[in-house]
């Protein structure tokens, strides 16, 4: 009993969570990805980031 419980949260839920996932990555891969605070280049991304977005406002 407990197993056909779980199968059928495993087919209600995760599947199409991981469909889901797996379609919106495959829409986005185009878009290159800005890492979130991590990594050794973290500091100097968002310094660039942050001068990028100071000058398209000066070109506005």
């Amino acid at each position: 009993m407990n197993t056909i419980v779980l199968v059928t949260l495993l087919v209600a839920f995760v599947l199409p969570a991981a469909v889901i996932v797996y379609r919106s990555d495959r829409r986005t891969s185009h878009i290159s990805r800005v890492p979130f605070g991590f990594g050794a280049d973290a500091d100097r991304i968002h310094d660039e980031l942050v001068v990028l977005n100071l000058r398209r406002r000066d070109c506005a």
